[in-house]
């Protein structure tokens, strides 16, 4: 997933610009994320960029390959394995995938090794392919030896 093209700094700008800031601070006030919401960020918008890209599975590759791992999809779906088979039942092809646009992502930390982020997302395609769908994310991210994963996905 290419973070860091040229291309990817004003979606990384966009993003940034939205994080989770203190309530009581101005809205004047320059607002510095941590390295935990830009590491965070990051791979929202690796996943973005994959799914755009159509590569489900690069898309997939930000969840946590663990038992407990969870999606609530249609059902909630427990597993790394299952919750594959599940996106890859739901979006078989590029078309019904269609074009993903993450919007009002907030990161806010939880401890040194757990984050929660949650923002709108909107799923551009035609009608053929299941038309336009749109709605709120919440993930819970682990701080892993691999880097941040997704440990719990909801879209509603």
């Amino acid at each position: 997933m290419n973070l860091f093209r040229l291309a990817s700094l004003a979606p990384l700008t966009l993003c940034l610009s939205t994080l989770s800031s203190p309530a009581q601070q101005p809205k004047d006030q320059l607002y510095t994320a941590t390295q935990q919401q830009l590491d965070v960020t990051k791979v929202l918008i690796a996943q973005e960029s994959a799914w755009n890209k159509g590569d489900l599975d690069a898309y997939l590759s930000r969840y946590k390959d663990a038992a407990d791992t969870e999606a609530i999809l249609a059902a909630p779906t427990l597993g790394l394995a299952a919750i594959r088979n599940a996106f890859h039942l739901n979006f078989p092809n590029r078309d019904a995938m269609g074009t993903l646009e993450e919007s009002e992502v907030q990161v806010r930390g939880l401890g040194e090794n757990f984050a929660l982020a949650t923002g709108k997302y909107h799923l551009l395609r035609n009608k053929k392919s299941g038309g336009e769908v749109q709605g709120t994310f919440t993930n819970i991210f682990e701080k892993t030896p691999t880097g941040w994963q997704i440990i719990f996905s909801e879209t509603t």
